[in-house]
């Protein structure tokens, strides 16, 4: 007998066992995503930190640049390493101020320009595929950045901007996973959720 089709119970067969493979590999998948976004997280806590010590260490405004359209990141070091004499004393309203200077527009002659931070640092750092930022939230000012660039600043007197930053596995469904900066000290807590500012 010359067969050249499947019967139906070959196609149901052959259904029954791809629902199986799909049921039983699809949180597996899920599960994978959401360990890239908590790797994420954790490497761009490292580059915070990083970015802090640099910062202090050389005496220079450093800052990160999120940049959402091509879900990468960089540190940024001033051109001007002359703000801040690290013997002065300064006081966190003090660094506010230079902060609020820099994020001024009526003002940009004032403001220093920057450029890629010395070794790898300085390079862009892709987020894993299918992971993007959601959103940086400076919970001092009460901006929230979805689009363009966001920028978090490092002052060399030990300080930097209060902020959140959102990373969301949006396109694979992954949740989210958020990252708080301590303003003095950069420490970053980690929580795998979408946090919202107080």
């Amino acid at each position: 007998m010359n067969r050249k089709a499947f019967t139906l119970v070959e196609l149901l067969i052959v259904l029954a066992i791809f629902g199986l493979v799909m049921g039983l590999g699809f949180p597996q998948i899920k599960r994978i995503f959401r360990s890239n976004l908590k790797s994420a997280a954790a490497q761009m806590s490292g580059m915070i930190r990083y970015g802090y010590d640099v910062s202090v260490i050389k005496g220079r405004i450093h800052r990160i640049a999120f940049d959402f359209d091509k879900g990468s990141y960089r540190l940024e070091v001033s051109n001007t390493d002359d703000l801040v004499s690290l013997e002065e004393e300064t006081t966190q309203a003090e660094e506010k101020k230079k902060a609020e200077l820099l994020a001024s527009k009526d003002e940009p002659q004032k403001a220093p320009t920057f450029s890629p931070a010395e070794g790898e640092a300085g390079k862009d750092k892709k987020l894993p595929s299918g992971i993007i930022f959601d959103s940086i939230e400076n919970t001092s000012t009460k901006k929230k950045k979805t689009t363009d660039v966001a920028y978090l600043y490092f002052f060399p007197a030990g300080l930097t901007e209060d902020v959140i930053i959102r990373l969301s596995g949006e396109k694979n469904n992954s949740g989210f996973y958020s990252l708080r900066v301590n303003p003095s000290n950069a420490k970053t807590i980690i929580e795998g959720r979408y946090l919202e500012a107080e």
